[in-house]
């Protein structure tokens, strides 16, 4: 079913225009919190809504949500952590809504579903709570294949595996290589937490074979920023290249498959670059530094306009006007706007306490948000999602 209508929905707020700059990486590794210069060219326009109608069994909120296309048809792929299902709900009327069930345990157990990613049109790679495995199924939830992920060890810290929305499993479709996000574990309190490699490699479902890699660049190992601050951010562009971002790191680090290359592109806000360190950290006050600072999470990737986009957040006082303890989902959102070359192109601003930033895709040229922020929720039966479109200024 296709479940879009046309209409605008709210204002924007534009991007000031700022100074061109070189796209030059700065060599000094220290970090700097003032907004760095660039030539703004593009900005993003709502278009659309999308309003995906759910069952009792589920939720308009969801952890792992991907966008996958399926024998020529685009679904929107839902982790139902309740259910232990893949919803895919179809974004075109001629294709259908279905669900994949899996077993926890048993001749197809595969444990509770995390994250799933897609291998080919019939065959799916599960992660799941059982972190040194992973699953390769059919789309009847049929187990095919188990590849252990704990053979090769991680220089350093051991790793865990984490699936989220913004840190998806990935597939190389042209090396038939999968992607876990696997970083080391340390305490959030001292140095070390951004330091060695971010993901295990499995060439061609062969587990034996796997290898820990993308290595961080040494100078970020002594910062320390606390336990709010240890995600990050990845995606996969074009099939060459894992772009990968900090939350508290102005620039993107982009990893390249074909020669195994890491290099930096700045993309930070226009509001502010990199956020500064957490000079006493205590036992305490993790989430009241985190909320009062700036960072940065999600990463999107728009093949059809070749566009990357990563969210930015302004810190807010810990405490709002009306007393109440603020959270990661009131701090102010904006959408920067990196073309293909990796160079930042624009920033758009988005309403604050409306936009749930954690549920996004791309599709049909279009960066898709989802509206159903939970201070200002307009559905508990439907997954509402606004559209919007890049243009050039």
């Amino acid at each position: 079913m296709e479940y879009f209508e046309n209409k605008y929905i709210f204002p924007i707020l534009f991007g000031m225009l700022l100074m061109a700059m070189g796209n030059s990486c700065s060599t000094d590794n220290s970090l700097d919190p003032e907004a760095r210069t660039y030539t703004e060219t593009m900005t993003l326009i709502p278009s659309d809504t999308l309003r995906i109608p759910i069952g009792y069994r589920s939720n308009v909120y969801s952890k792992y949500v991907k966008k996958v296309e399926i024998n020529g048809g685009a679904y929107l792929g839902v982790v139902n952590e309740n259910t232990n299902e893949l919803e895919f709900y179809a974004l075109s009327e001629k294709d259908n809504d279905f669900k994949v069930q899996f077993k926890v345990e048993g001749p197809n157990g595969v444990g509770q579903i995390r994250g799933f990613e897609f291998m080919s049109d019939s065959t799916l790679l599960i992660g799941s709570t059982y972190r040194i495995r992973l699953y390769v199924t059919d789309l009847e939830g049929n187990l095919l294949e188990t590849l252990r992920t704990d053979i090769v060890e991680r220089k350093g810290n051991p790793s865990i595996q984490l699936y989220y929305t913004q840190q998806p499993l990935m597939f190389d479709n042209a090396r038939a290589d999968a992607f876990v996000y696997a970083r080391g574990s340390s305490d959030y309190s001292e140095p070390g937490k951004w330091s060695g490699t971010m993901f295990l490699k499995i060439p061609d479902n062969n587990d034996e074979s796997a290898e820990h890699v993308f290595e961080l660049p040494s100078h970020l190992y002594e910062y320390v920023h606390g336990a709010y601050f240890s995600h990050s951010s990845h995606v996969m562009v074009n099939d060459r290249y894992i772009v990968f971002g900090i939350a508290f790191y102005n620039n993107l680090l982009i990893y390249d498959l074909d020669d195994n290359v890491l290099s930096e592109k700045e993309a930070g806000s226009k509001y502010f670059g990199d956020a500064l360190s957490w000079d006493n950290p205590t036992m305490d006050g993790h989430e009241e530094f985190y909320v009062t600072s700036n960072s940065y999470r999600e990463l999107a990737y728009d093949e059809e306009n070749q566009l990357l986009y990563r969210l930015a957040y302004q810190g807010v006082d810990y405490i709002g006007p009306d007393g109440q303890r603020r959270n990661w989902d009131n701090k102010p959102p904006s959408v920067i706007i990196i073309n293909s070359d990796f160079e930042k192109v624009g920033e758009v601003d988005l309403p604050v306490n409306t936009i749930y930033t954690r549920m996004y895709f791309t599709h049909d040229g279009k960066l898709y948000l989802s509206l159903n922020h939970p201070d200002n929720n307009p559905s508990e039966d439907q997954m509402v999602f606004v559209g919007f479109k890049p243009e050039e200024l």
